[in-house]
């Protein structure tokens, strides 16, 4: 119906998906995809361009424009979420002054240790609710000012992917409250820019954006835009979220209490809990949902969807020919293969930090690992024991939130790797919690496209629609007797990490003197390497 679709943008780690949801009927009418690449130039960097962010965002906006019956103008509201913990800077005309640093980016550990000296752990608690460490802005803001000075001279904003997008839509340095939390001068209990901190971290306030509501209309597509996009000149932009927080509420996570896990490259295990509520447990990070007064409190896994891709990328070719030949998924031909070994995969573990390890143990040393290999031990063994830990990493963030008397019963699924009945079994067994699949198959687009038509005005907030979007499908009971076997289990992997701390601490130094030089592209990212 004309007047009565919006469209939502979603900036993955290494895809981006859109949507168009008409809201009159409640029913998503278009759908796109586009793969953006991911460069490690040097061991520990983690580097994106930001304007192969704007490619993939106007292919994909583009792509669904195609789709529609109408003219362009039956868009009235388009949102944009992205991936967070990412530093972008641009200049007075809105060039990027070098690749954007994304949170698996690593490089900045002297500089996190700089601001523990000169501004201390408790103060960044006290005003953001978060840690210090590299995943944030800052500490990839003042590597910069250290090693590439003449470009940090020149910043005239920070933005995050979905700030730099709504740019090139507008023309307006905006910042969503969701992408702010991830930027230490976010006072979370207000939601203001706390500039006495921007001080004490010796860095200049006039570079932070303004913070706009995520559902508050920030300006209108410009003619360029329009010519890039399909899109009208003169539709309007709101500010939009995170790409978690745009999940979660397209999944149906829109109250407190309610618990949710968005997989992907990386991964993300979250409760919503009230803005006011006070919670001092600093594994886990804290930041705003799209939906004023909720506070997501997450743990962002970094190397979880991106494990099983490594797989592929290295190890299963066959299963690449194959699923071209059939027409089938190449990860469902992978996966399937561990279903035929036993829970506990004959002793075989993982550790699933193939770079570093975030939530919650924040060890930028960390690195992956096999133990238990036995001559018995198949490719299905090692498929296993990479699903069941990658949910040992999901545990171990379900036991620090309760810990923390963060309560839930049940945890609602969304991501790629979810589709798998296997995977999500392993994770009910593992956590001991009951999985709740909705019917939705991208979540993150079709929440942006719901704050899209709040701001516009067609929707009264953003829980009306959730009900008829995202129905339940089906649940997912964990087995008691295997939640006990994988009890025992979990400890085992836990103690291994412990021992081989001091032993990841000293590979890394290694590795920082002889491994390999020159550039690589992250497995997963397209293609086998």
């Amino acid at each position: 119906m004309p007047g009565q679709l919006t469209l939502g943008v979603d900036i993955g780690t290494t895809n981006v998906k859109a949507c168009v949801l008409d809201t009159s009927t409640a029913t998503v009418v278009a759908t796109a995809a586009a793969e953006h690449p991911l460069h490690h130039p040097h061991p520990g960097w983690a580097e994106q361009h930001a304007d192969e962010y704007w490619d993939a965002v106007s292919a994909c906006i583009r792509g669904c424009m195609s789709q529609l019956p109408g003219d362009s103008g039956d868009v009235v509201a388009v949102s944009v979420s992205g991936l967070v913990g990412v530093t972008l800077a641009v200049d007075a005309s809105g060039r990027p002054l070098r690749p954007a640093m994304i949170w698996m980016d690593s490089r900045s550990h002297a500089e996190c240790e700089q601001i523990r000296e000169r501004v201390g752990e408790e103060r960044i608690n006290a005003v953001n609710g978060n840690r210090i460490a590299s995943w944030f802005i800052e500490p990839k803001l003042l590597w910069m000012r250290a090693h590439e000075p003449e470009a940090f001279r020149r910043i005239h904003k920070i933005l995050s992917p979905t700030g730099y997008c709504n740019l090139r839509l507008t023309g307006a340095h905006t910042i969503n409250p969701g992408d702010a939390g991830l930027f230490y001068p976010y006072e979370h209990k207000t939601g203001r820019w706390d500039h006495s901190l921007t001080a004490d971290l010796g860095l200049d306030p006039a570079i932070y954006p303004d913070i706009k509501a995520s559902q508050q209309v920030i300006g209108e597509v410009t003619a360029e835009a329009a010519a890039e996009t399909g899109l009208r000149a003169g539709t309007a932009v709101v500010a939009g979220g995170t790409d978690i927080s745009a999940a979660a509420l397209g999944a149906g996570v829109t109250e407190a209490g309610q618990a949710y896990y968005s997989m992907g490259t990386g991964s993300n295990l979250g409760i919503v809990v009230p803005r006011e509520q006070d919670i001092p447990e600093y594994r886990i990070l804290k930041w705003p949902h799209v939906i004023d007064g909720l506070t997501l409190f997450d743990a962002p896994m970094a190397f979880t969807g991106a494990s099983l891709k490594w797989f592929r990328d290295k190890f299963a070719d066959p299963e690449v020919v194959m699923a071209e030949r059939m027409g089938s998924n190449v990860f469902d031909l992978v996966t399937e293969q561990a279903a035929r070994i036993a829970p506990g995969a004959d002793g075989l573990l993982y550790l699933p930090y193939l770079g570093n390890s975030l939530a919650p143990r924040w060890d930028l040393n960390a690195c992956g690992v096999f133990f238990g290999v036995q001559p018995f031990s198949t490719r299905a063994h090692f498929i296993r024991a990479l699903i069941e830990g990658v949910a040992f990493d999901v545990y171990s963030n379900v036991r620090i939130a309760q810990d923390a008397g963060v309560e839930f019963d049940e945890i609602i699924l969304n991501g790629g790797p979810t589709k798998s009945a296997l995977w999500n079994q392993i994770t009910a067994d593992v956590t001991g919690h009951r999985l709740v699949v909705p019917d939705v198959d991208e979540a993150a687009p079709l929440g942006d496209a719901i704050v899209a038509a709040t701001g516009a005005g067609l929707y009264r907030d953003m829980r009306e629609p959730v009900k008829s979007l995202a129905p339940l499908k089906h649940t997912v009971e964990p087995d008691a007797g295997r939640h006990r076997m994988y009890g025992e289990f979990f400890g085992l992997w836990h103690q291994i990490y412990l021992d081989l701390k001091g032993s990841m601490n000293r590979h890394n130094r290694l590795v920082a003197q002889y491994g390999r030089p020159g550039p690589s592209e992250i497995v997963g990212a397209g293609g086998n390497r």
